[in-house]
């Protein structure tokens, strides 16, 4: 896979970071606030999340949310910062299961809809790096990773033989995560992301229609097509926490 450079991190206001807790309390504590933090980022966005909501919540006391997080930017620098572990790992998650590039790259697209839908960390991440609050590098890596890896992908399909003939695969990268990102913010506007996945998957069967090479569509279709993708997050013992209403 290609050499995908690790997120930059955040300049902050100059507030110190908590040491993260060992004690198995503590550590449930700092992941409830963070839970928290990250529903009421990704439901009302950074700027119009309250500390007052996050409080509600949580169940914590405003002791315990200062003790783990010295502002609502430090939640926001933590909640981000999952959200920029789990995307390598959802990467390698289905990388593992040796399918060809083509493939993987389908899964991928699709198996990001279903993470986007279950993990609240990743909507609440989006929302604050896109807000600008964590600064323009951690924003751009967000939607470069991406980039990067259906660049990586689409170039090996391309390779492999797996495109038509002319089909260019840095356009047709490009143009997967736009059509992602597009679904994924008019999905959030309308149902609150409960169509993700079927955006998703509708975009995905016209687009092989037009890219894929015709013997590879052919055993693609006979293999199940869509129906034989997992269904959710392939990543075990993350919880879902479901959509967000819509704002």
């Amino acid at each position: 896979m290609v050499d995908i450079p690790a997120p930059p991190r955040a300049t902050g206001s100059g507030e110190p970071h908590r040491p993260a807790p060992r004690q198995a309390r503590a550590v449930a504590t700092r992941e409830t606030i963070l839970a928290a933090a990250a529903h009421e980022f990704a439901a009302e966005g950074y700027h119009a999340a309250s500390l007052s909501k996050i409080l509600d919540r949580s169940g914590v006391t405003k002791g315990a949310l200062y003790f783990h997080f010295a502002s609502k930017e430090a939640m926001a620098d933590a909640v981000v910062a999952v959200m920029e572990r789990r995307f390598p790992e959802i990467t390698a998650a289905f990388e593992s299961l040796g399918h060809d590039p083509m493939t993987t790259a389908v899964a991928i697209a699709i198996g990001i809809a279903d993470v986007f839908a279950a993990d609240v960390h990743v909507r609440g991440g989006m929302r604050a790096v896109g807000e600008g609050v964590l600064g323009p590098e951690r924003f751009r890596w967000a939607y470069q990773y991406w980039d990067d890896v259906f660049l990586d992908l689409l170039g090996r399909a391309r390779d492999a033989g797996l495109l038509r003939e002319g089909v260019d695969a840095e356009d047709l990268a490009r143009t997967v995560v736009a059509l992602g990102n597009g679904h994924r913010v008019v999905s959030t506007a309308t149902t609150g992301q409960a169509d993700l996945r079927d955006r998703a998957v509708r975009s995905w069967e016209l687009l092989l229609g037009c890219v894929a090479e015709p013997a590879w569509l052919a055993r693609w279709e006979a293999a199940g097509g869509m129906a034989s993708l997992p269904l959710g997050d392939p990543l075990p013992g993350v919880p879902e926490s479901g959509p967000d209403p819509v704002p």
